[in-house]
């Protein structure tokens, strides 16, 4: 639905919520996707959401909660009773209930569990007992799976059992008598077959599966790597314990994404539908403070070289020129090298390799833009000393930002640190400050010192 379609039907809709025309409303919202409607209910106020919210099924309710943001999604469930929580989660997949689930406060899940069917009480004590960024933790428990004995008639049989359970699926997994996973059927292979023909003369032994406490963003690589729409799930024994659907490897995608660049940026933990000023200010403000202090150390350096500046005034024109010069070096080595992480373009087995790369790239860059700012100084100020100061600081300074960049997100890597964090405010505050000490030294060294 494009932006002016939501607007026109915004304009439609707020007039009936304010004048309580629930039915006129209910047949507005019945030919919208799930999708559309949850992006619907983003661009209401509050008491309006909850208003269209109980208009719809536990069915509906729930496809359209799945597919709001985290923030709105907390705020409808908080204005839901527990009842008609509990309806919702009881008709959602394990996974998607799972998620919903794991965002309640404790005192309420509590409440919550002890509602549910007993189906779905099991099964979200069984996902929740999973860290939320591991296979585990976006896996669903509804999926088909057949004997390697069985025949290509009982499969189907299995299949028309858990048809109202299990959607999109076109595979079935094939199992051994332990439940271990030894192979798998396209239904394609199923249809073409003879209903008598034995799964295990059809199946496909090379199974790409996932370990159940692998990270998600593994699980992601996998799944662009061979191409799959679906993923298995197995235990330390092999046995298949759940899957892994292609909508969710969207999700886990589109979830490290913004992370990343939210951590890039110094906005940790904040999502983009917030609504509370506070919540906001309290993710930005911790990276604002190291900005600031790293401010304050590069006043503290500067003041430590007062004397050569006030000998060379022309000095301080610079600084502003080195400090960016470094700050954007640092930036672009530690953005190829975070995205080539997380592509899996770059291995941290080939760490040298990178960092050598990244060296020439700064060496070249540096030379050339330091030549020119040399050239610039030079005929500017009438002072060829100082510009070849200015001009092999400058290289200097893109030298060792353009390492120092590309070597920190490496480095954290290897330590299972999100290599996200070294971006942002701790490149470039670490960069002012070693720039400036770098571009004072060289100058205080060469021009000023007696």
């Amino acid at each position: 639905m494009s932006q002016g379609e939501y607007k026109k039907l915004l304009d439609e809709i707020k007039p009936m919520i304010e004048n309580k025309a629930y039915e006129e409303l209910e047949n507005s919202l019945a030919p919208l996707h799930p999708a559309d409607l949850a992006d619907l209910l983003e661009h209401l106020e509050t008491e309006e959401r909850i208003s269209v919210f109980s208009l719809l099924t536990p069915e509906r309710a729930g496809e359209v909660l799945t597919q709001i943001s985290p923030p709105i999604q907390e705020s409808i469930t908080n204005d839901l009773d527990d009842q008609r929580l509990t309806q919702i989660l009881n008709e959602l997949d394990s996974d998607d209930a799972t998620d919903i689930f794991s965002r309640l406060p404790r005192e309420r899940s509590e409440v919550i569990i002890r509602l549910l069917n007993p189906g779905v009480r099991e099964e979200l004590k069984r996902l929740t007992g999973y860290r939320t960024d591991t296979a585990g933790g976006i896996m669903g428990l509804e999926f088909v799976s057949v004997n390697s004995e069985s025949t290509i008639g009982e499969a189907i049989e299995k299949i028309r059992e858990k048809s109202e359970e299990v959607e999109k699926f076109y595979f079935v997994w094939v199992v051994d008598d332990h439940g271990r996973l030894v192979g798998v059927v396209s239904m394609k292979d199923l249809l073409l077959e003879p209903i008598d023909t034995k799964i295990k003369d059809i199946m496909k032994t090379e199974v790409i599966s996932v370990d159940v406490g692998a990270d998600q963003e593994d699980v992601a690589r996998i799944v662009k790597q061979y191409d799959l729409t679906h993923v298995p799930v197995v235990n330390d024994q092999h046995k298949l314990i759940g899957r892994i659907t292609i909508d969710d490897i969207i999700d886990v995608i589109d979830e490290e994404a913004s992370e990343d660049f939210s951590l890039m940026a110094g906005v940790m933990d904040q999502e983009l539908a917030e609504e509370s000023a506070l919540k906001i200010s309290r993710a930005r403000l911790p990276w604002l403070l190291v900005g600031l202090l790293g401010g304050l150390v590069s006043a503290i350096v500067i003041n430590h070289f007062h004397g050569s500046i006030e000998k060379i005034l022309a000095l301080s024109f610079f600084i502003p020129v080195i400090m960016a010069m470094g700050g954007n070096t640092g930036i672009q080595a530690s953005t190829v090298v975070i995205r080539g992480l997380a592509t899996g373009e770059i291995s941290i087995i080939r760490i040298g390799k990178r960092l050598l790369t990244e060296l020439w790239v700064a060496l070249i860059n540096g030379i050339l833009c330091g030549i020119l700012l040399g050239f610039v100084v030079s005929f500017w100020l009438s002072d060829l000393p100082l510009g070849i100061g200015v001009g092999v600081s400058l290289i200097m300074v893109i030298l060792f930002s353009g390492a120092f960049g590309s070597f920190i997100p490496l480095l954290l890597k290897k330590f299972n640190i999100d290599p996200a964090l070294a971006a942002g405010p701790f490149i470039t505050t670490s960069n002012d400050i070693l720039g400036l000490l770098i571009y004072l030294s060289i100058i205080t060294r060469f021009l000023v010192a007696p």
